[in-house]
């Protein structure tokens, strides 16, 4: 019966004129859509202006439609085109679907109850020598076995309602009918619109290509059904998931659907190594063979609810109503073990010794997977455990890195607060770089806070920790009650500044609004920087350097500005240096560059004069609009002469690049701030880019001071007691600083006794970069599952040897890391598993050399060394049938080499080390 009737304007153009205009329209979701058309297109059209009736025509009661239907999924490295080649895993399932109207409202035709029913499924896989064209072989699977009982469809004018399945069923089988049955949800006219199939909620676009054409494109799904989900709140170490799905509808002379093709693709990709990824390619092809009478049996009601309740009654079985959104299958391990026997298994990898390696990165990802699926009895047992002593600091990262309330209850069941600093300060450093930190763990730091611990040092990490999982809480889609959370550490941390007595205090919790990053912290951040108490003031610039762009408003910016120029009263020349540091970052005006080379003629700080002039050259390398400012202002002579521009200081600002892809770039910045012819302040800060996101990976500060006995005779003396320690940041969360010796007595111990001669460690561990996880519904009724971890293992350690004889001393600082990709795309079933594995890693060391001596003139050499390295990628894909031997597995492995270098520092540096080394 024919139901509705549009008239549509359809322009039929040349196969090859079609996609042209299609590539033109800027959009590349629609180049597949425009092959399509050419393929529907006749092979020799012309250009055609007319009208097209648009019928739709519902299933005929008393009649059984028999199609033959395949389904395929492929699994591979991303590819130029979705096509099937000898490299990929997967599988295809064949079948034949009958379906049959078992009921028809009483006065509107188009809304039916629609019998579903598959025979005789079949299994095929790829294998490795399979026939050509598309490889695929015959293999005896469970589906074969499975009972196949009816699917009942509500079906209203082209949309799929709510689905009935008989109580039981198999549940692989239900959700390949529920993507046999979204192929029947289609629309005959040109619309676009919102719809909920198989495949989640979905923007669909429907064209009108002729009176018996019709194409469907689905973009930007969402789950409408409660799966896991998570991911990195930076961009830079996030996961790009994209996705389309098209189907073509060929309807047959009585409007009935006569054949349904669909191609859907899915890619999982790491944002800063775009090529390195997976795909998924999804295919169904439905196709009518026959159509014949049958004696249907008919079930009785006015709507499709008592029809429903007719047919639970006549069956005699309980109907379980659902959407036709797809619930995903359980997993079943593969080369399954237990949490138990994979920490036996990684024991000598997760070693101390082996922090900063691969095989420690590795380790980390494999463990944190099975962490997240252990239950809390299990994972307190391995804590516990008397053999695992030597490698708990490495268990207490993966736990903190889990972030299930499993993992954190049992860690917390492990540690004792009040005893020994290490472990605990290691599970809350580990904790502190949270990806996706949940409200139950956030609020058993905060009351860890409040309850407080007697330990200085781990107090200290207990607030920069909260401070931390704060912020991180903030990016996340929060709720109200994530919202509420975040208020009350911000109000507290505030309320403790405030009340806080001591300079040290203050430094406690000017470093945990550093973390926070909060908006309105910045004016509290201001008022300390402004202050006269140096140290507070220089950790204040320090977090004002790291908050966004758009927190500094224009009145921020002026007051920095004042900092700078001195206005009202003198500042720390390290103050001053990262205030401009700020200005030049943010904008600046000509006034002010005009301002800060007046500064640069006055000759009156040489050192820091030297910092600006290189942060100035270094930022205006790379900022089009500094450069044009600079550019201008130096052809007056006033700015370009030697006087301005001749600084001979031996400090230094400089950025040189690390590494460079097509997706990233890695860089790392310098700041080298001298003191009397002795360290004062050096900050590295390493920075990995990509296009629309900048992250600093980390930052190493040293500082010292008081140290104008080893200086010679026109040392200055700062007035410090003599200090040394470094400061680390490792994704911009803020870690205690590590205090070498102070005091001149506690130097001259370590100088005596030979303390740090020996290679020490200073901070070890492994952290999550990469965290993501995605389930997606395909157009088939299965699901995929796309998973991306990244980890990095570090290793920061160091050396000093000073002889008092010689008068000179050698210091060397290793920054060791290794950093390990790891991403899964797999599709499971109780008939069938398909999976792909990717590896991207590296290890890599900085090693950054001091040389000293201070026998006649105090000249100090600095050198920075990368040695060789090389960048492993390897691909694993598996393909597996439950309850059998099969299994197939595919490898492959890429090494590429990455030169050493070592990086220049400055002209007037090299010429001090070749003086002091051709000696």
């Amino acid at each position: 019966m024919l139901v509705s009737a549009v008239t549509t304007p359809v322009l039929m153009v040349h196969c090859r004129v079609t996609a042209f205009l299609t590539l033109g329209m800027a959009s590349l979701s629609w180049v597949l859509w425009a092959v399509l058309q050419c393929a529907l297109a006749p092979a020799h059209a012309f250009v055609l202006l007319s009208s097209y009736p648009a019928y739709t025509r519902q299933f005929e009661v008393g009649t059984l439609y028999v199609y033959e239907y395949e389904t395929s999924v492929l699994l591979n490295e991303p590819q130029p085109l979705p096509v099937s080649t000898a490299k990929d895993v997967g599988f295809k399932v064949e079948l034949t679907a009958e379906v049959t109207p078992v009921w028809q409202h009483p006065t509107n035709n188009n809304e039916q109850i629609l019998q579903l029913t598959v025979v005789t499924p079949k299994l095929s896989v790829k294998a490795r020598q399979g026939p050509s064209p598309q490889g695929f072989v015959h293999k005896s699977s469970r589906v074969e076995s499975f009972p196949l009982q009816p699917l009942f469809v509500h079906w209203n004018n082209g949309e799929i309602g709510d689905v009935y399945h008989i109580e039981g069923g198999e549940l692989s089988v239900i959700n390949v009918m529920k993507g046999i049955a979204s192929l029947f949800q289609y629309q005959a006219k040109t619309i676009k619109q919102t719809e909920v199939d198989v495949s989640g909620k979905c923007e669909v676009t429907y064209k009108l290509v002729d009176s018996s054409h019709i194409t469907k494109l689905k973009q930007n799904c969402q789950n409408v059904v409660s799966v896991p989900y998570f991911n990195q709140t930076n961009k830079v170490l996030d996961a790009e998931v994209s996705g389309q799905a098209t189907t073509t509808y060929v309807l047959n002379a009585d409007k009935i659907l006569q054949k349904a093709t669909s191609m859907e693709t899915h890619f999982l990709r790491v944002k800063a190594r775009k090529q390195t990824g997976a795909e998924v390619i999804s295919r169904q092809v439905l196709q009518l063979k026959e159509n014949r009478k049958v004696a249907t049996k008919k079930y009785t009601g006015k709507v499709a609810a008592e029809a429903v309740k007719s047919i639970g009654t006549q069956l005699r079985k309980t109907l379980v109503t659902e959407q036709l959104a797809t619930s995903p299958d359980a997993k079943e391990c593969i080369t399954c073990k237990s949490l138990k026997d994979l920490v036996v298994n990684f024991h000598n990898t997760l070693s101390p010794k082996n922090q900063g390696t691969q095989g420690a990165a590795i380790a980390f990802t494999r463990l944190l997977r099975k962490m997240r699926e252990s239950d809390l009895e299990t994972i307190k047992a391995v804590l516990k455990d008397k053999k695992n002593a030597k490698i708990l600091p490495q268990l207490l990262d993966i736990a903190a890195a889990a972030q299930t309330l499993p993992a954190h209850r049992a860690a917390m069941s492990t540690l004792k607060f009040n005893g020994s600093l290490e472990l605990p300060e290691r599970y809350l450093i580990s904790l502190s770089l949270a990806t996706h930190p949940s409200g139950p763990i956030v609020k058993d730091v905060i009351n860890l806070f409040k309850k407080g611990v007697q330990n200085e040092k781990l107090s200290e990490t207990l607030v920069l920790t909260l401070s931390s999982l704060a912020h991180t809480m903030s990016n996340m889609q929060t709720n109200a009650s994530a919202t509420r959370i975040v208020s009350v550490v911000k109000k507290l941390l505030v309320e403790r500044l405030q009340n806080c007595e001591t300079e040290d205090c203050q430094l406690m919790y000017i470093r945990s609004l550093k973390n926070l990053q909060a908006k309105d912290s910045v004016d509290i951040l201001l008022g300390f920087a402004e202050g006269e108490a140096r140290k507070p003031a220089i950790a204040a610039t320090r977090a004002l350097q790291i908050m966004p762009s758009n927190y500094l408003n224009s009145e921020a910016l002026k007051r920095l500005e004042r900092i700078f120029l001195e206005l009202g009263r003198q500042h720390d020349s390290s103050v001053r240096a990262m205030a401009a540091d700020i200005l030049l970052q943010n904008k600046p005006t000509e006034e002010f560059v005009k301002s800060l080379l007046d500064v640069l003629s006055s000759q009156s700080a040489r050192e820091l004069n030297t910092v600006l002039l290189g942060r100035l050259w270094d930022l205006a390398s790379s900022n089009d609009n500094l450069q044009k400012i600079l550019h201008k202002i130096l052809k007056d002579a006033k700015y370009a002469n030697y006087n301005v521009l001749g600084q001979g200081g031996l400090s230094s600002a400089f950025s040189r690049p690390l590494s460079q892809d097509k997706s990233a770039n890695s860089s790392f910045s310098n700041i080298l701030e001298i003191q009397s012819g002795l360290l004062k302040r050096s900050t590295v800060d390493v920075f990995v880019d990509v296009d629309d996101a900048s992250m600093r990976l980390l930052s190493f500060g040293m500082f010292a001071g008081g140290l104008s006995v080893f200086g010679g005779e026109d040392a200055v003396d700062d007035g410090e007691e003599a200090n040394a320690g470094i400061e680390i940041t490792l994704l911009n969360t803020q870690l205690r600083p590590y205090v070498f010796f102070t005091g001149q007595g506690e130097l001259m111990g370590h100088v005596w006794s030979g303390t740090g001669s020996e290679r020490t460690t200073a901070l070890q561990g492994t952290l999550l970069l990469q965290d993501h996880l995605q389930i997606v519904p395909l157009q088939n009724g299965l699901n995929a599952e796309l998973l991306l971890n990244g980890a990095l293992s570090y290793d920061l350690a160091g050396q000093i040897q000073v002889s008092l004889w010689n008068r000179n001393a050698h210091s060397l600082v290793e920054v060791g890391a290794a950093m390990v990709i790891q991403g899964v795309a797999r599709v499971d079933s109780s008939f069938i598993q398909t999976l792909i594995e990717f590896n991207v890693g590296t290890q890599a060391q900085l090693n950054f050399m001091s040389d000293l001596e201070f026998y006649d003139d105090v000249m100090m050499c600095l050198k920075m060394v990368q040695p060789n390295t090389e960048v492993v990628n390897n691909v694993r894909k598996l393909e597996r049938i439950p309850g059998t031997n099969y299994m197939l597995k595919k490898y492959k492995k890429r090494l590429s080499p990455v030169p050493g270098k070592t990086y220049v520092m400055n002209k007037k540096n090299t010429e001090i080390c070749s003086k002091m080394f051709n000696k």
